[in-house]
């Protein structure tokens, strides 16, 4: 066994295509905290969001392609396949309600997992976000 012990998701980095569109997803839409922006040139820009605890950080350049659309006939490019914001939503009727609100649609879902209910959306420049909403149990446990 290693010495190391991972303990929480301390941060996630992406490369977006849009900095602003971006932090209109992310925090408009999805409800992170701006903690702060830098830019550095045309198009460039770097910025720190707050999730809970953790921290997401986002960096853009015009140099940086967009990742292919899901389904797009070119293939499935490799790199980040998705990741996961639990959600304090009561409900996913509830979640699904606040996105409608946010004009950001659900790509996939719900689906139920064995410690809540999950669905997908997709951030502007295609990477998959899961939102989960845990069951009240594993909520309290927090």
């Amino acid at each position: 066994m290693t010495g190391v012990r991972p303990r929480a998701l301390d941060h996630v980095g992406l490369k977006v295509s849009d900095m602003d569109r971006s932090l209109r997803f992310y925090c408009e839409g999805l409800g992170l905290e701006l903690l702060r922006r830098s830019d550095k040139g045309p198009g460039m820009a770097s910025a720190v969001l707050r999730i809970g605890n953790q921290e997401m950080n986002l960096f853009s350049d015009p140099a940086f392609d967009a990742p292919q659309a899901v389904g797009n006939s070119t293939g499935n490019p490799t790199g980040m396949d998705h990741f996961c914001f639990e959600v304090g939503n009561e409900s996913v009727e509830d979640l699904m309600a606040g996105l409608t609100r946010a004009g950001i649609a659900v790509a996939k879902g719900p689906i139920r997992r064995r410690d809540g209910v999950s669905l997908f959306v997709s951030d502007p420049d295609g990477v998959r976000v899961e939102l989960i909403v845990k069951d009240p149990v594993v909520r309290d446990r927090g």
